[in-house]
């Protein structure tokens, strides 16, 4: 007898889910139907439930990994699995003591990428790197540069109780999401997720 698949409890890597051989509720066809949309996307669900393995396991799709859905609803489909430039980034690891190091983490965050893919970036502000890397990605791949943030707003939630600071992040987040709607040419799918 055959020991029965386990639950991917805490699992937020869809690659290990599969590898792993875990229960896996198949998600794609709702997947593969957000990847149609043109404009951003924004996507609030609650607290362990299950954001960060959506945002890898579109990341995957997105970079045209099919050998990991065999069997899953999108393997079957039309979807065009040619890899697209992916930026992901996921804000819950910035630190939010102060303006400067929220900006100091986005710029890390952006210059991990752009070091992953052979690529540097210049300008002082994380807006200006981000165009950067929308730009080049987009020249490298020939393609739309999709977008996947997760925990967009973990910078500003976590600084909640000091409301002048909250704002000031805040306005930094807003310049850096801005970005998205300067680059709509190089953009392609766009998903910010949070709380």
């Amino acid at each position: 007898m055959s020991e029965p698949r386990r639950l991917p409890l805490g699992m937020t890597d869809f690659a290990e889910i599969r590898a792993d051989n875990r229960i896996y509720a198949d998600k794609t066809e709702f997947l593969y139907n957000l990847l149609q949309y043109d404009a951003p996307l924004f996507l609030s669900r609650p607290r362990r439930f299950g954001k960060t393995l959506l945002v890898d396991t579109l990341e995957n799709i997105l970079r045209g990994r099919r050998e990991l859905f065999k069997g899953l609803w999108i393997d079957g489909s039309d979807y065009d699995w040619t890899p697209n430039p992916v930026i992901r980034l996921n804000l819950n690891g910035i630190d939010s003591e102060s303006v400067a190091i929220v900006k100091e983490g986005l710029i890390t965050a952006l210059d991990l990428i752009a070091e992953s893919e052979g690529l540097s970036l210049s300008g002082a502000s994380p807006t200006t790197r981000l165009t950067f890397l929308f730009n080049k990605l987009f020249l490298k791949y020939g393609r739309k540069v999709a977008l996947l943030i997760d925990e967009y707003d973990a910078p500003v939630l976590n600084q909640l109780e000091n409301p002048i600071l909250a704002e000031e992040i805040g306005r930094v987040l807003k310049s850096f999401y801005n970005v998205i709607k300067a680059n709509e040419s190089q953009r392609g799918f766009t998903l910010l997720i949070g709380i």
